[in-house]
């Protein structure tokens, strides 16, 4: 006789759907990504004479440039929204592991940041760049937990991106003496984009890996199954 009550779904079907509701989740890292750079794109048509070479990707916000009113404050909000999704959908996935809940964690800190860029973004260069900062360095944290959570291939291919990262950015920061003083930046916006498309590669490969990933409930449903059908089958 089943202990369920009457219209109680059955442990199964519950399974079913948290692991459905986990991997839209997860879908959510690879859509900020395709979000992030199709909504930047749009911005940069609007304005005739941005260089992707040279221009920076933060340049398309600021005030006064005819890409702005397209991306404030929504693209912000869109974006926060999708990738504190997929912290959770990291969250659900993390099988007890600490860097995985990590990783998640620092899913979510874009969206604690945006006051702090509406306030200071334009403040002065050392505040952009100071934001500009912990953003890049909440990258390379969540890609070194990334790199221990999984197996060998994945940190591999988390390292290799992690040293992307950082060589590209490297050579973005040493524009800023030249956007200081008001100079042209040759190659800037060239370096960020690879920066980012470097990261936004890394987390869209940790999606796919988390989404094939079964949980552990799958696996202990799948143990009972077997249990359940072994205990039956003499008396079949």
């Amino acid at each position: 006789m089943s202990t369920a009550g009457h219209g109680t779904p059955p442990p199964a079907t519950i399974t079913k759907t948290r692991d459905r509701l986990r991997k839209v989740l997860l879908a959510c890292g690879p859509l900020a990504a395709l979000e992030y750079i199709g909504w930047h794109e749009l911005a940069a048509l609007r304005w005739e004479g941005y260089s992707r070479i040279s221009n920076a990707i933060s340049e398309l916000h600021f005030t006064g440039t005819p890409s702005k009113s397209l991306l404030d404050p929504w693209q912000g909000w869109v974006d926060s929204a999708l990738l504190a999704a997929f912290g959770i959908g990291i969250w659900l996935s993390a099988q007890g592991s600490r860097s995985l809940r990590v990783v998640g964690a620092l899913m979510i800190l874009p969206a604690a940041m945006i006051p702090l860029w509406m306030i200071f973004g334009e403040a002065s260069l050392a505040a952009h760049l100071a934001l500009i900062g912990v953003g890049i360095l909440s990258w390379l944290v969540a890609m070194g937990f990334g790199a221990a959570a999984l197996g060998k291939r994945f940190r591999i291919f988390s390292l290799v991106s992690l040293a992307v990262v950082v060589a590209f950015f490297a050579l973005g920061f040493s524009y800023v003496p030249e956007a200081n003083a008001g100079q042209p930046t040759l190659f800037l916006g060239l370096d960020e984009r690879i920066g980012f498309s470097a990261y936004f590669l890394w987390q869209s490969v940790l999606a796919v890996a988390l989404w094939r990933r079964p949980t552990i409930k799958d696996r202990d449903g799948d143990l009972e199954d077997r249990t359940q059908a072994s205990a039956v089958a003499p008396g079949a």
